[in-house]
């Protein structure tokens, strides 16, 4: 009952901010440029600052393992949740890629298309040939991308299968790539093990309800681990994707030891 009591009590205090600082992020956006070729760093940095600022008002603390690689063109991570995009962003000044269900979300897909983020329809092969493009466009204009290869959000123990298709995107490129594992613990600092509450309601598609349950608690803690980047010139294309899930998942399975 207690427990009950301090959940609608901090809902109560940080709805309202999540509101204002959603209200601001709409207004702010309007003066953001309609073609990415025009984005400068400033435009970044206010998307990290935005980020930064809604994650702590819904309770989110980030603890970072490693160190951001900024010299890398492009970064992979597992997907736990739909507080991923915010939890990275914050500290990554990167473009997403996004299923392209996401750009017709109220609010969100608004902000998300105007900062940049590149959609994709899953399990089209066409829509896939024209990702793998847009994104070595970007590679091209020096901007930094990040995507899940795993194309679903998983479970957040360990990633099971990295699709290889959008790896494509960096043949006969001299891309480099830092891999992420992102892991939120069931109970920090003791217990580092996965937290099944977040991760089922994840899987089960329910943002609200993970929104709701996050801001409801005290503080969420959420692990970054930011691994050894690869230079893509040093591997074959086809072994790329496999190396980078396994780098990952012995990352997660050194949380659970």
């Amino acid at each position: 009952m207690v427990n009950i009591l301090i959940a609608m009590i901090l809902i109560a205090v940080r709805l309202p901010l999540l509101i204002i600082i959603i209200l601001f992020g709409l207004i702010i956006i309007i003066f953001y440029p309609r073609e990415i070729t025009k984005f400068k760093n400033i435009h970044f940095k206010i998307m990290m600052i935005w980020m930064n600022v809604l994650s702590k008002i819904i309770g989110i603390k980030v603890i970072i393992e490693g160190k951001p690689d900024y010299t890398a063109d492009l970064y992979v991570s597992n997907h736990v949740t739909y507080l991923d995009i915010i939890i990275l962003n914050r500290i990554l000044p990167v473009n997403f890629i996004a299923k392209k269900d996401i750009a017709s979300w109220p609010v969100i897909g608004y902000l998300a298309s105007k900062t940049g983020t590149l959609f994709i329809k899953r399990g089209d092969s066409r829509e896939s040939d024209k990702m793998i493009d847009q994104m070595k466009e970007r590679f091209h204009l020096k901007r930094k991308v990040i995507f899940f290869p795993e194309g679903k959000i998983g479970s957040g123990s360990i990633v099971k299968k990295f699709h290889s298709k959008l790896f494509k995107s960096i043949e006969n490129e001299n891309i480099s790539i830092q891999p992420i594992a992102i892991r939120y613990p069931k109970r920090y600092p003791k217990v580092l093990s996965y937290d099944e509450d977040i991760s089922k309601r994840s899987m089960e598609g329910s943002i609200i309800s993970i929104y709701m349950n996050i801001m409801g608690r005290p503080k969420s803690h959420v692990i970054l681990s930011f691994l050894e980047k690869i230079e893509t010139r040093d591997f074959e294309i086809s072994l790329v994707s496999n190396m980078l899930a396994t780098r990952i998942n012995s990352s997660l399975r050194d949380l659970d030891n």
